[in-house]
């Protein structure tokens, strides 16, 4: 079995965190307080800078990939803990730091007897930062509440291509999805690390989870035709609604005042639609080429990132699904981005 580092992860914070195949899109959503844009990318030498604050705001150097390459990255925050930035490195170890984009790195998970490959991560500010780890053995690991509590055993035997995908909200707790060797079955659970699994969906390619304290768990897949899945409310009463049709990636976002926000990537483009799950209008983003990640804050509002992956491009906007793109990564100018994780 052959495994490759991840030509791009796409993530945004607000709401929980994901992996796609195609993007993944991470957020941690918290109560009604605002938390400020955290966007970070990684170039083709798997460095990785970071910026916080807005979207104009300066890049920070995070992680040298040219010493120790990096695999995936993935990004949250909360108004109470501030910025949770995660990485997985050439040796398949998870290093992870919180509070601050200038704090130190703590190592918090080591691949010496199970390889990480992939790394989610969410927060809120009552239960803190919670981060998953999915290896190559297909096993699932989580712990939340701080960068040092003691790891729990999620899912074992997902396979080397399942997916994980997180989020965590004050009133609901934490929310983790597997994806159990695509196309396949979804599992989610809700509320704490040792709750019980759900069978959520069959045929899936791709998950993408969420969670605020007024709607709840939002969940969106990707099934094996390309068509969109969501569901929102509750992990047993609520109803799968078909979104979109003929999609090749799918990110989810909440917040407890602009309500549901799901974006999808097509043939056509990167589309996006927030406010409910049946009523609100698919609007065209951003033209082809592109992944997409998406988060939502309160305040606010939606937060939009796009990789253009002919370009190595990175846009991103915020406050409306209408607002002006502002390019954050020119692939003309400087290393074109390979991956990209936003928070909002």
């Amino acid at each position: 079995m052959t495994i490759r580092r991840s030509l791009y992860v796409f993530t945004l914070v607000l709401l929980g965190s994901a992996w796609l195949p195609l993007a993944s899109a991470q957020a941690t959503t918290s109560g009604g307080t605002s938390t400020p844009p955290l966007i970070a990318a990684m170039d083709p030498s798997s460095s990785v800078n970071v910026k916080q604050g807005s979207l104009t705001a300066p890049w920070v150097f995070e992680f040298d990939g040219v010493a120790l390459e990096v695999w995936t990255m993935a990004v949250a925050s909360d108004p109470t803990n501030g910025p949770l930035v995660a990485v997985v490195d050439g040796h398949h170890n998870v290093w992870a730091k919180e509070g601050s984009l200038t704090a130190p790195w703590v190592e918090v998970y080591s691949g010496a007897t199970d390889n990480a490959i992939n790394v989610a991560v969410a927060s809120d500010p009552t239960n803190g930062p919670l981060i998953a780890v999915q290896t190559v053995a297909g096993n699932v690991y989580a712990k939340e509440g701080s960068l040092t509590a003691p790891w729990t055993t999620e899912f074992t035997g997902a396979g080397s291509s399942s997916a994980v995908s997180v989020a965590s909200d004050p009133t609901n707790g934490p929310l983790i999805a597997v994806l159990d060797n695509p196309p396949g079955t979804v599992y989610a659970k809700e509320g704490s690390l040792t709750a019980a699994w759900l069978d959520e969906y069959n045929d899936a390619n791709a998950v993408s989870v969420a969670s605020d304290p007024t709607n709840g768990p939002l969940i969106g897949v990707l099934d094996s035709s390309g068509n969109v899945w969501a569901k929102e409310g509750s992990m047993t009463g609520a109803t799968w609604l078909d979104e979109y049709d003929s999609a090749s990636a799918v990110s989810v976002a909440s917040d407890p005042t602009n309500g549901p926000l799901i974006a999808v990537v097509t043939s056509t483009g990167v589309y996006a639609k927030e406010g409910s799950m049946t009523g609100a209008t698919w609007l065209l983003e951003f033209g082809t080429g592109t992944a997409v990640s998406v988060a939502s804050d309160p305040t606010n509002g939606p937060l939009i990132g796009v990789l253009d992956l002919n370009a190595g491009n990175v846009y991103a906007k915020e406050g409306s699904l209408t607002a002006p793109w502002t390019e954050e990564v020119s692939g003309s100018h400087a290393l074109p981005a390979e991956s990209v994780a936003v928070a909002g």
